[in-house]
Parts: structure tokens; C-alpha cells; sequence
């Protein structure tokens, strides 16, 4: 990583001046490199910084491979993105596949969030319907849902099941109600579902992915795919609201809150979608959704403590959600 590689990347003559490791994740070796940016030789005149997103050295960068992830993430920025009205990272480069090991260099999106009000989680339900609404029915990538849920079970299968059966008996209560779907069965589950869509899936809306620059902006693409609308909420959901406690009516507010920005005025022909719908297809992903914080903690030794708790808890918080739901 050279002065004369990120100058020819970026277009403009740039010294590095710093690199940050930035531990957020796991998934991927990510870097927030200090640069400066330079003219005729004369002393560094502006400072900035950029994202340098890279492949894991990690047990995960076998997950990452198995979903294709940064190779998914590079053709997002080439091919899907310049189509999309939602705040996205500005991509500056991308490694040309097949590239042994990809890479991008992205927008840093904290000098603007530092400026910008903290999203709530109504914008943030907001943010997730628009890119639904504005995607539902389009073909915008070929990778389907049922991809994604054949590289997880390809994942799970690869596990020692006692393992497997070990982290829930910890991790879930005693009689707990819900207990994750074999993912063998996942078309059974996907033929039942009575909004299937299709709208572009992240598959990963978590508030680690988003950032309150640009009104809202959506990053993290290496798991996007053609799916149903519940799997991103009820994903969100479980993964975003542990710390709010919510009960059967919070919970009905915030569906009804996506469903308001999803369906919006009717400028088109697709049915809205109904709250009972969106309820059934959210019992019905739940179990699905589950084995996320389960793939994620299995690979306990390679995540740093507050995400092994962060994981943990979405995985318990999955029971609440359960409940919830089946009183409905």
C-alpha cells in the first residue's frame, strides 16, 4: 500500500500518513487510512481519509469465501449501485476480479456523520423501505435468497453438530419455543411466504451497517441478494433492537412504520403489502434469520469480546422476537 498505488486509485497525488485498524467487524481486514493530499511536490495541502476494505486473515475469511462476499461487494459498486437512489459509500476503487485477494477503497463516512443527526430507528425502518420500494419486482442481480441460505447451510453442515447443539443449550433458555429450522427445509418455508417479493435483500441491515450521513446511508454489501422484504426486518429486528426492550405493541408500530414508507402512494401495479403478510413471513424467516448470530458464534474464537456479546444477545433476543410474534 503505496503512495503511488492510492494516488493511481484515487486519481490525485495522496501520501499516506496513517493507518487505523478498525475492529467493528470480522468479516474483513478494514482500515481507515489517513492521507494527504499533495500538488507539484510541494508539502501535503489537505488532509483526508478513505476505507481500505480487504480480504480476513482470519477462521472467517472461509465464510466470506464461501458467500462470495467481497467479490459480491466489488460488482455491487460496479454495476448496481450507480442505479440506486439510497446513500451508499462513494467507491473509489475496486480490486479487477479474479483477484486473489479483492479489495475496495471506499468513502469514510465519519467526517459526515459527525455532522449529521443520529438516525432513530424509524429512519432507519424509513431507509430499509425505500430500498425495498425502489427494487421490488427489478432483476438487479441474479444472486437469489435460496443462494444465500444454501452458502449458510453449506457452512452449518461443515460444523461439528454437538458443537451446535452445545452453543443453543447456553445461549437459549430452558424450553425455549424457538429452536432453529433445519435449512434443508428452507423451500418448503420460501413456497409458503406471502410477500416473497422479490426486492433487494442486504442480508446484512444491522445498525453496524448504517450511518446518519447523507440522511442515511447504507454500507457493508457483500451479502445483498434477491429475497423477501420480512428477511431484512425481521433481520433488523433481531440484530437491532436488543437494547429496546420492545413489546407486542412497540413491535406492531414499527411494522406498521415500514409498511407506511413500503407501500407509500400506489404509482404502480404490485399489491401492497398487509400487516398479517409481513407477520406470517417474519415467523416464518425467524428461525431462518437465527442461524446468523449461530454461524457468527461458532467462529467465537475469532471475534473480538464485544461482538461475541453482541451476537449472544441477538441470538436470545431471537426467543423474545418468537414470542412476540406468535401472540399475534
Amino acid at each position: 500500500m503505496t503512495d503511488a498505488f492510492l494516488s493511481a486509485q484515487l486519481g490525485r497525488p495522496v501520501k499516506l500518513t496513517a493507518i487505523e485498524p478498525l475492529t467493528d467487524g470480522h468479516m474483513a481486514q478494514v482500515l481507515r487510512l489517513q492521507l494527504a493530499a499533495t500538488s507539484g511536490g510541494q508539502p501535503p495541502v489537505r488532509a483526508e481519509t478513505v476505507i481500505y476494505k480487504g480480504t480476513s486473515s482470519a477462521k472467517t475469511q472461509a465464510i466470506a469465501a464461501r458467500f462470495e462476499s467481497h467479490e459480491r461487494e466489488a460488482a455491487f459498486y460496479r454495476t448496481i449501485q450507480p442505479s440506486l437512489s439510497i446513500a451508499t459509500p462513494q467507491c473509489w476503487s475496486v480490486a479487477l476480479l479474479p483477484d486473489a485477494e479483492p479489495w475496495l477503497l471506499l468513502e469514510d463516512l465519519a467526517p459526515k456523520a459527525d455532522l449529521a443527526q443520529p438516525l432513530t430507528l424509524r429512519s432507519a425502518l424509513t431507509l430499509l423501505a425505500n430500498l425495498h420500494r425502489e427494487t421490488f419486482g427489478k432483476p438487479l442481480t441474479k444472486i437469489s435468497f435460496s443462494s444465500n441460505i444454501n452458502n449458510l447451510n453449506g457452512f452449518i453442515q461443515s460444523q461439528d453438530p454437538a458443537e451446535i447443539e452445545q452453543l443453543l443449550s447456553r445461549a437459549l433458555p430452558a424450553g425455549a419455543a424457538l429452536m432453529p429450522r433445519l435449512l434443508t427445509g428452507f423451500a418448503a418455508v420460501e413456497a409458503e411466504l406471502q410477500h416473497p417479493g422479490p426486492v433487494l435483500c442486504h442480508g446484512d441491515y444491522r445498525w453496524d451497517n448504517l450511518s446518519a450521513a447523507d440522511a442515511g446511508c447504507v454500507f457493508d454489501w457483500g451479502d445483498y441478494c434477491s429475497g423477501p422484504p420480512a428477511y431484512d426486518l425481521g433481520y433488523f429486528f433481531a440484530t437491532s433492537t436488543q437494547d429496546l426492550n420492545p413489546t407486542a405493541a412497540t413491535l406492531i408500530l414499527w411494522i406498521d412504520h415500514y409498511l407506511a414508507a413500503m407501500n407509500g402512494p400506489v404509482i404502480d401495479a404490485r399489491p401492497a403489502l398487509t400487516r398479517a403478510g409481513l407477520i406470517h413471513d417474519l415467523q416464518h424467516l425467524l428461525p431462518i434469520i437465527v442461524w446468523t448470530p449461530i454461524m457468527m458464534l461458532l467462529t467465537a474464537a475469532e471475534v473480538p469480546s464485544p461482538q461475541h456479546t453482541y451476537w449472544r444477545t441477538a441470538l436470545t433476543h431471537c426467543e423474545t422476537l418468537n414470542a412476540l410474534l406468535s401472540g399475534f
